[in-house]
């Protein structure tokens, strides 16, 4: 479970520098004094907030704010997916997403999103201080939602860290709502554990809209007594498709001690001893920016034999289904 920063509010005692308008006044200064606002009567210290990842950030949001709701508040969707360490396809959202009774509190206000499905007792549980779904709930609510794409890179994640598919469709099959029934089993279609990263989910999915046949994941190939295992790959067309990302490059626990000069000649050699097998005729490597914006992606794989039968909007899928 991701930790928040520490927190910090104002005194009901009043004491020195501790009172509401002290602090809300050094948010407003420069220097090593100066606080970040994060909830109502909830304050970091900028120095800490500004060297904090999008993730710790959002987590620090939500315990801000469950502390303030109070039970039997619960942290949900994004929110939820945020503490239990699940990735997000779009980033961490500035508002919080928390689960209430209907009864109790509005839908809506500033800085926070109140969902009022029914919980029950089992798809919630206490981290530290603070309530929140379960994982297969968690799934299924940002299922819900309709954003395939996000939904499969979350359950992917989830599958590989040791949930299953019945686990989520039970969650599915007792959720109270009927609303987006249809995409969240889109969604289970989809999933598969095996998919090694959030690039690689997305990937899959973006493949699915753009009408490729169903890839190989991780297949393993044996060059000169070296195992090389590819994201993706097409048998039929003898056709490989890698997802780079710049993390590949620039970050430590994937350079491994190498430096990124190092990294891009691993990786053309590699590339080059994939050519040598038989069945693979191309390599694609394909970037986020591609996933993002797929037209020129389409002229590519399609130069390298995989037939792309559709070129839809990012609701196609959608449609699809």
């Amino acid at each position: 479970m991701d930790r928040p920063l520490p927190i910090h509010r104002a005194t009901p005692t009043r004491e020195a520098g501790r009172t509401g308008s002290a602090m809300r006044r050094r948010t407003a200064r420069e220097g090593p004094d100066r606080l970040v606002r994060v909830g109502p009567n909830a304050f970091v210290r900028a120095a800490e907030w500004d060297a904090a990842g999008p993730r710790t950030r959002h987590v620090t949001r939500v315990h801000a704010r469950l502390a303030r709701l109070g039970e039997p508040a619960t942290a949900s969707h994004l929110s939820a997916a945020a503490l239990l360490g699940l990735p997000s396809l779009h980033g961490w959202p500035d508002e919080v997403h928390v689960t209430v009774p209907r009864s109790r509190y509005r839908s809506r206000t500033t800085g926070l999103v109140l969902h009022t499905r029914s919980l029950h007792p089992t798809e919630s549980f206490r981290s530290g201080s603070a309530l929140v779904t379960t994982v297969p709930r968690t799934v299924v609510d940002v299922a819900l939602t309709g954003d395939v794409r996000a939904a499969v890179v979350l359950t992917d994640s989830a599958l590989r860290n040791g949930a299953t598919l019945t686990d989520l469709r039970w969650a599915l099959d007792t959720h109270p709502s009927a609303r987006g029934r249809r995409v969240a089993e889109l969604v289970f279609d989809l999933a598969d554990g095996r998919s090694g990263s959030v690039a690689e989910s997305f990937a899959r999915v973006v493949f699915r809209e753009l009408g490729l046949p169903e890839p190989v994941l991780q297949q393993e190939f044996v060059v000169d007594g070296r195992r090389i295992i590819v994201d993706f790959w097409f048998p039929e067309q003898g056709v490989v498709v890698e997802v780079d990302g710049r993390a590949k490059y620039t970050q430590a626990r994937y350079l491994a001690g190498r430096s990124p000069t190092e990294v891009f000649l691993d990786e053309k050699r590699r590339q080059e001893a994939l050519l040598t097998v038989p069945d693979v005729r191309r390599v694609v490597r394909t970037e986020w920016r591609d996933l993002h914006e797929p037209a020129s992606l389409v002229h590519r794989l399609r130069a390298a034999g995989l037939p792309c039968a559709v070129r839809p909007g990012p609701s196609a899928i959608l449609a699809a289904a």
